[in-house]
């Protein structure tokens, strides 16, 4: 493995690191310890296999193109219009997710840590969007390179606060009382939560035609990604469950309360619960971790959702007057223009109005992911006869934990 090789892990590792993280200890503290100690042994092989599946049918594709165009070269525009729809729809439930993490992480620490006024909801969350969307409308680039700067020391933070919160374990969880039905049902609810926590898949397509296009050989290609691809897994696994543990044996009920009634972020929970013992300056270290750890994830999500309805609404004009057809492109100010006001307008109104993140990434996001990365590479390489030579054998069973991340939610409730 090479410098860009290691490179890509770090963005894909970063890519993988945002709300995902820091809401699944509050999921698994209402689930409890068997479902969490479960979905662990089984949780890198599917997330291995499904995004290794994505950046294998881009890497293999005979012309150097992304994920749509790999779909729309084997299996026509058609189907390619489907991949950009459920590739636009799993990024923008994120990014609500994400506009509403952090209008409740800075309305709690203003109030909470900083001892301010109680500023109005439409207005804060009106700021808040505000400044994230002018750092991408000013400068990309500029936010490209503080993404990246931010991620590894968000790391170590992370890994740190991890390290910290051991002396605060309590394993009495492992004395609790196994009930089947109770593990059937959590397990349910916990897993799309996991596979949400777990999931790079935005970052696959750029990946493949990365190695597509620097590897002229195929077979090299999908090598390379193959091992970023694996490494990656390997350090989510050890990394996210590392953190997740640490926060679950940590978690009171007074936490988890906080963090439902206020729907916020497993640190920021802790850091207002006066009965966990924290070092003064951790009440504020925690909020800050969690803000950089959503900001950045949102910086690259929202770029990806705005690429997403750039694209669409070039196809559908394209598929309306066919005469534009090479006339226009995403890269235009008027396309970034509109379709920044449209996804600003959309996440403002949503962020006020609240709604649950958990619910959104149990029942939205973590679902269509699933049909985007766990579903849609499976079935590519059982039709398409290019790609039969890339097929698992883990690809039933991958499929499967696809169905039941996309029903994991509906049906936890209904148990």
């Amino acid at each position: 493995m090479n410098n860009i090789d290691r490179g890509w892990v770090l963005t894909c590792f970063g890519t993988a690191v945002g709300a995902g993280i820091l809401f699944l200890p509050i999921q698994a503290g209402f689930c409890g310890v068997w479902p969490i100690i479960f979905l662990t042994a089984i949780i890198f092989p599917i997330t291995y296999i499904s995004h290794r599946g994505i950046t294998r049918i881009v890497a293999s594709c005979q012309k150097e193109t992304d994920i749509v165009g790999a779909i729309e070269h084997d299996l026509g525009s058609t189907a390619g219009f489907v991949v950009s729809v459920l590739y636009f729809l799993s990024i923008i439930t994120i990014c609500v997710g994400y506009a509403t993490g952090l209008t409740n992480l800075i309305d709690t620490f203003l109030v909470n840590q900083l001892q301010l006024s109680v500023i109005p909801r439409p207005l804060l969350t009106f700021i808040i969007l505000f400044i994230m969307t002018s750092v991408l409308l000013c400068n990309e680039r500029v936010m490209i390179t503080i993404t990246s700067i931010i991620t590894f020391p968000l790391i170590i933070l992370l890994f740190g606060v991890s390290l910290y919160m051991i002396p605060q374990w309590n394993i009495s969880a492992f004395h609790s009382q196994f009930i089947l039905k109770d593990f059937i049902k959590n397990t349910f609810l916990l897993l799309p939560v996991l596979i949400f926590s777990m999931n790079f898949s935005p970052v696959c397509s750029v990946l493949g035609a990365f190695y597509r296009k620097k590897y002229c050989n195929s077979q090299e290609a999908i090598k390379r990604s193959d091992n970023v691809v694996k490494w990656n897994s390997i350090l989510l696994l050890f990394f996210v469950l590392f953190f997740v543990f640490s926060m679950f044996f940590s978690i009171s009920p007074d936490v988890l309360t906080v963090a439902k009634t206020q729907n916020l972020d497993a640190l920021s929970a802790i850091a207002i619960v006066t009965e966990i013992p924290l070092e003064k300056y951790f009440v504020y270290i925690f909020p800050i971790v969690a803000f950089l750890a959503i900001a950045s994830s949102y910086f690259g999500h929202f770029t990806g959702t705005r690429e997403g309805l750039s694209g669409l609404i070039i196809r559908i004009v394209t598929l309306i007057k066919p005469g534009y057809k090479g006339k226009i492109n995403s890269t235009t100010i008027q396309i970034k223009l509109i379709s920044t006001s449209l996804l600003f307008i959309f996440l403002w109104i949503l962020a006020v109005y609240n709604p649950s993140i958990l619910t959104i990434i149990s029942a939205l996001s973590a679902p269509i992911i699933a049909m985007y990365a766990y579903l849609m590479p499976i079935i590519m390489m059982k039709k398409v006869p290019r790609l039969r030579v890339y097929r698992s054998k883990l690809a039933a069973f991958v499929f499967i934990m696809g169905i039941l991340t996309m029903v994991g939610y509906v049906v936890g409730k209904m148990i």
